[in-house]
């Protein structure tokens, strides 16, 4: 237990280290890619994201395979890159998401006024776990992928 909260804490300071040195927004313009922004991505996503309360609106950030960092708001029509992350990794946040908190066979789905979720993607297939209902109990294992998620990502760059 305590190994792997040090690796996901090392995983979090190193992702957190390069994801400082800047963004830019991607605009679907035609000199960018847009087979690698997260609407038409066609390896495996982590979303991670917020939302509802008085707006409704949501904050999503999205890791793609290829070690890319997106973040966008429901208002939003582009996507913002947050940078580029070493195929480690995103490798090692993969297999925290996917081995650790087992998100291909968790069923939970109990969003609150206030919402949170982790989802896993590849092309149409999709895994997602919700939560913010009081009177449900996320496994401890997505609230901490959560706040570690966001912890990463340099408060400059958070929507």
């Amino acid at each position: 237990m305590k190994r792997s909260f040090f690796t996901l804490l090392t995983l979090l300071l190193i992702i957190g280290q390069t994801l400082a040195q800047g963004s830019k927004t991607v605009s679907g313009a035609l000199n960018e890619k847009q087979t690698n922004t997260p609407l038409l991505y066609k390896g495996r996503q982590i979303v991670v994201g917020s939302g509802g309360g008085f707006t409704g609106e949501s904050v999503s950030y999205y890791l793609l395979d290829n070690g890319t960092l997106f973040a966008k708001r429901s208002t939003d029509s582009t996507f913002r890159s947050l940078g580029k992350q070493t195929s480690a990794n995103t490798q090692r946040t993969f297999r925290l998401l996917e081995t650790g908190c087992k998100i291909k066979s968790t069923q939970f789905d109990h969003p609150g006024n206030r919402y949170y979720f982790v989802s896993w993607k590849k092309g149409k297939q999709e895994h997602a776990v919700k939560w913010g209902d009081p009177q449900h109990t996320v496994p401890a294992s997505y609230n901490q992928f959560y706040k570690s998620f966001i912890a990463l990502i340099p408060a400059s760059a958070r929507l």
